[in-house]
């Protein structure tokens, strides 16, 4: 879990509770079954409605995307593309296949494999495109179940707050106290866990959603802009000197580094 996620959900939670404990004579009174199945049954009933059976399952999956960093390592993919480019810039052909069946990332495989097939610029930057299209697209709809979410949720704390008032007024009618009061805590109570899940929840996790497709866009982006300059027969330098302005203000040096040290000894280079 990333550190500082970890502590904002701490110490959101911790301040909650603080709250509540110094201001309530019985602080289990916030804890009501009734009330949470009208907020939380309601929102995922909506969501299922909404949108694809599937595609809310998997959303739901990326909801552990609150406790993860959303670093990415752009350092190493520029290490891999300035590498490859060494590689094709001596056409060494035969170190470049071995180095694409290594390759974890299925994006720069792709666009490599292509370069190394010696196809057409249009067709490697239109397929290159599509992709990353492809996963806004993905991405941007998973988001949308979140928000969406995170507008329901206080809507169907209002219809809760509704069924308490209608439960109390037929209370009031047959003067049991006791029934009017649990109706009125239902009431109250519903409107408070949609507001909750909504702010604390859904919102955040939209949001987290949202700074990792960004990031992903701007890395494959990078990579798109390497492979394209690869495919031109730019030099190496060249590539990373334009590769680095991706990084925006970080630690450029490690880069050069990483490049020499992840590059030259691992995939063996010898001077054509």
């Amino acid at each position: 879990m990333n550190l500082y996620n970890f502590i904002g959900v701490i110490a959101g939670l911790a301040f909650l509770v603080l709250a509540i404990g110094l201001t309530a004579d019985n602080p289990l009174a916030f804890i009501n079954l009734p009330g949470l199945l009208i907020v939380v049954g309601g929102t995922v009933t909506a969501i299922l409605v909404s949108f694809p059976a599937k595609e809310a399952i998997a959303a739901f999956k990326q909801a552990r995307v609150l406790t993860q960093p959303t670093d990415i390592d752009f350092e190493r993919d520029i290490a891999r593309i300035v590498g490859f480019s060494k590689l094709w810039f001596r056409r060494q052909i035969g170190q470049i296949d071995q180095q694409l069946e290594k390759l974890d990332d299925t994006f720069m495989q792709k666009g490599l494999q292509m370069v190394r097939d010696q196809q057409a610029y249009e067709d490697v930057m239109a397929v290159l495109n599509w992709k990353i299209a492809q996963y806004r697209t993905k991405e941007t709809a998973v988001i949308n179940i979140f928000r969406s979410m995170a507008a329901f949720a206080p809507a169907f704390g209002m219809v809760g707050s509704l069924v308490g008032l209608v439960n109390m007024l037929q209370g009031v009618d047959e003067g049991a106290i006791a029934a009017i009061t649990a109706d009125m805590a239902i009431a109250l109570i519903t409107t408070f866990y949609g507001l909750l899940l909504a702010n604390l929840v859904f919102k955040p996790i939209a949001t987290k959603l949202e700074q990792r497709r960004n990031l992903i866009t701007i890395k494959l982006s990078m990579i798109a802009e390497g492979i394209a300059m690869l495919q031109q027969n730019r030099t190496p330098s060249a590539i990373q000197d334009t590769l680095l302005s991706f990084l925006q203000g970080q630690k450029l040096d490690a880069v050069h580094t990483k490049s020499d040290s992840l590059v030259s000894p691992k995939l063996n280079i010898k001077a054509a």
